[in-house]
């Protein structure tokens, strides 16, 4: 009987182990904020319509930013709740404590709250929106945009109008997104750039010894896998590394991206690494064959003349890519400086 309760205490603390350790990684993947959009408030009736429009394609922008959990208001009684509350309601603290409390319920941190108004006098229309936290009332993000009163009306400008609304509201944060991914992609095309420059200059200045010389044969071989190592690591990556980059640029620069990307596969790998991966294979073979003294000596030739071959070729690969590089991140610099 006791050997039973102590295999049962066994297996129930081995079940409690396992269950803390779903859990855990499942809590710590959840690092988003979650948000509730409120219904944008506007004081005049004849543009309330449109107030109901900007609340959606306010909230439909902030799920595209990816930077938040945001509660779908549909899914939730509060969507009635708001109809049936006065129109000033824009602020946490006005908010009865029941809705706070549902608000808490559905695990809402913070609130998004937006108005549309009208200045008559300047002729146009303006949505301001904020987000408050919940649990301590604080605003840590506040703008608005101004819109042309003839353009309330469309659809695609509406949309426009709120999704430069979130950029003014998430400027730090996309600029920090930016730089961070400025830099992880220039330290991986500056590093592609060393190893390719070296496997040109080990082909094009030690080719001659690295025939008949083992440590320089072996040199010339390390140089070559670093390379593999990094082109590797960029070809494998290629299609996350180029949405990434586009995601963070934008479809403009992220074309030219991929057209860097492309000259590095096409122009540069293809056309030229690959043929002086063929020589390195060559040049073992040689080393290996020690009968035939005028054969050896024609594949020495040939190794030269075409690594010769290879080298001119790859040397303006080399700089068609780095000029393309160099614009491509001339610009984005700029803009980052501009922000």
């Amino acid at each position: 009987m006791r050997n039973n309760i102590n295999l049962f205490i066994k297996s129930l603390s081995l079940i409690l182990f396992v269950a803390t350790q779903l859990v855990v990684p499942l809590q710590a993947q959840n690092t988003k904020t979650n948000v509730y959009v409120w219904d944008f408030k506007t004081n005049d009736q004849t543009i309330e319509k449109y107030a109901e429009k900007f609340t959606d394609d306010f909230e439909t922008e902030l799920i595209r930013l990816d930077k938040y959990t945001v509660l779908q208001r549909r899914n939730h009684n509060l969507v009635l709740t708001h109809r049936n509350m006065e129109n000033t309601i824009s602020n946490v603290k006005n908010l009865p404590t029941e809705t706070v409390n549902k608000l808490k319920t559905i695990k809402a941190e913070m609130v998004a709250f937006g108005e549309l108004t009208e200045d008559v006098d300047s002729g146009i229309y303006e949505v301001t929106v904020f987000f408050q936290n919940l649990s301590n009332g604080e605003i840590p993000k506040k703008e608005n945009v101004i819109i042309a009163k003839d353009q309330i009306g469309s659809n695609s400008s509406r949309k426009a109008y709120m999704k430069s609304l979130i950029k003014k509201l998430h400027a730090k944060e996309i600029l920090e997104a930016k730089s961070e991914q400025f830099s992880f992609i220039s330290k991986k095309m500056d590093t592609y750039m060393i190893r390719v420059k070296d496997v040109q200059t080990a082909f094009d200045d030690t080719i001659d010894i690295a025939i008949e010389n083992q440590e320089f044969f072996k040199d010339l071989d390390s140089t070559i896998k670093a390379y593999n190592s990094i082109y590797s690591d960029l070809s494998d990556n290629s299609e996350k590394y180029i949405l990434d980059f586009e995601s963070v640029f934008g479809k403009a620069y992220g074309k030219d991206f991929e057209s860097v990307y492309k000259g590095i596969k096409e122009g540069i790998h293809k056309k030229h690494i690959l043929k002086l991966n063929a020589i390195r294979k060559k040049i073992w073979d040689y080393q290996k064959n020690q009968n035939n003294k005028k054969e050896r000596e024609r594949i020495k030739k040939e190794i030269i003349r075409d690594s010769k071959n290879s080298t001119i070729g790859l040397n303006t690969a080399i700089d068609n890519v780095e000029d393309d590089m160099d614009k491509l991140f001339s610009n984005i610099k700029e803009d980052l400086r501009a922000s």
